[in-house]
């Protein structure tokens, strides 16, 4: 937990005239207390004002929190019903005017706490949490941690390459490439591992299968560890032999452009559709863009999939800062035919990016 991020955070709420901040959204709990705890059923709320920063947790959570959210004072309910705590220290501390994070709460939640506080305070939405702009910029130490995810994830990959046999099913080859991050020291997948062999690589986010994979066909992996909460993601599609059509290394080659395009020309200070035109536009020119059915990329982090959007539909007028990581992964889906995506994790700079991901994009492993 870093304490200036804390501080940050009440210079938000004296500008939005708040008097505390409920924090529910689990990464955004982790970032700020120290804990890292992504239970979603109760485990813990926040609060913090200009004065408190305080941990609601239940007596299941109880010591784990204390070990890890150092500097944090910890109220503890006997259930996982918070809403009578929160009045209480509205009371005791003379909280009128409470923000909360509308996008990580349910209706069901938000009444809970509207019901309880009516005459002690009012409940403010905040849609996207100024926790979540603070994670924009990524710290030196969770840097480094997602270096350690990236480096974890690139070791199992080519332990992958010299394991993976034609006759192989894409759930054993999805199970190795588990076993082998975490034998590495993660902490499990970031994300379910996606292999797609076939023509089963058409479908972007396919689950992995009984299906045997075969030499000369397209066979995509999607993959990443998870070190001490921080995620890694990695695509790398690739082909046992020699591919047996040569449309499958003409599409090939050209998402590996696009990836490659985009990474050359991507730098803080651009918009998300700025910088997904450069791999759009890269496709567009191979007559392949049609084929491009998603964002090119996305921020990474305590999260898989976080702010910023490197997508045509993100906001114009905001830039992306340097400092923060995204994927680059720029995919081609021909139905029932040809799948392929190569994905990178790169830091972005004033000047450009550091790829961050090192492993080969060579299409072909010889067997």
């Amino acid at each position: 937990m870093s304490q200036e991020n804390v501080n940050k955070l009440r210079t938000w709420l004296s500008e939005q005239n708040l008097d505390a901040l409920l924090v529910t959204q689990p990464q955004n709990r982790s970032y700020l207390s120290g804990w890292l705890c992504d239970d979603t059923e109760g485990a813990a709320l926040l609060l913090v004002s200009l004065q408190e920063q305080i941990v609601l947790t239940n007596p299941l959570y109880e010591e784990a929190a204390q070990r890890e959210a150092v500097g944090w004072e910890f109220v503890v309910s006997e259930g996982r019903e918070y809403a009578p705590l929160i009045v209480a220290q509205a009371q005791k501390y003379g909280w009128k005017r409470i923000g909360f994070e509308s996008s990580a709460i349910t209706y069901a939640g938000y009444e809970k706490l509207r019901t309880a506080g009516e005459n002690v305070y009012t409940l403010h939405p905040y849609e996207q949490s100024y926790v979540s702009t603070l994670r924009l910029v990524k710290q030196p130490d969770e840097l480094e941690l997602l270096k350690r995810a990236v480096a974890i994830t690139d070791e199992a990959f080519a332990y992958i390459c010299r394991w993976i046999e034609p006759g192989v099913t894409e759930k054993e080859l999805e199970w190795e490439i588990v076993r082998q991050m975490v034998e590495r020291g993660a902490d499990g997948p970031a994300f379910d591992t996606i292999v797609a062999s076939g023509p089963n690589g058409s479908m972007p986010h396919a689950r992995s299968g009984g299906r045997r994979i075969q030499r000369g066909e397209l066979i995509t992996i999607d993959m990443g560890a998870r070190y001490k909460g921080y995620c890694a993601d990695m695509t790398r599609t690739i082909c046992l032999g020699e591919p047996t059509e040569p449309r499958m290394r003409e599409v090939y080659d050209a998402v590996l452009n696009a990836m490659k395009t985009c990474e050359a020309g991507l730098h803080a200070g651009m918009s998300g559709p700025a910088a997904d035109a450069l791999a759009r536009n890269a496709l567009d020119t191979a007559n392949l863009s049609q084929y491009f059915v998603h964002s090119t990329g996305h921020g990474v982090g305590l999260q898989i999939h976080e702010e910023p959007s490197l997508s045509p539909r993100a906001p114009e007028d905001v830039a992306l800062p340097a400092g923060c990581v995204v994927t680059v992964e720029p995919g081609v889906y021909i139905s029932e035919s040809i799948g392929v995506r190569v994905e990178d994790c790169v830091l972005v700079k004033e000047d450009g990016i550091e790829v961050l991901t090192q492993s080969p994009t060579e299409l072909v492993i010889q067997r």
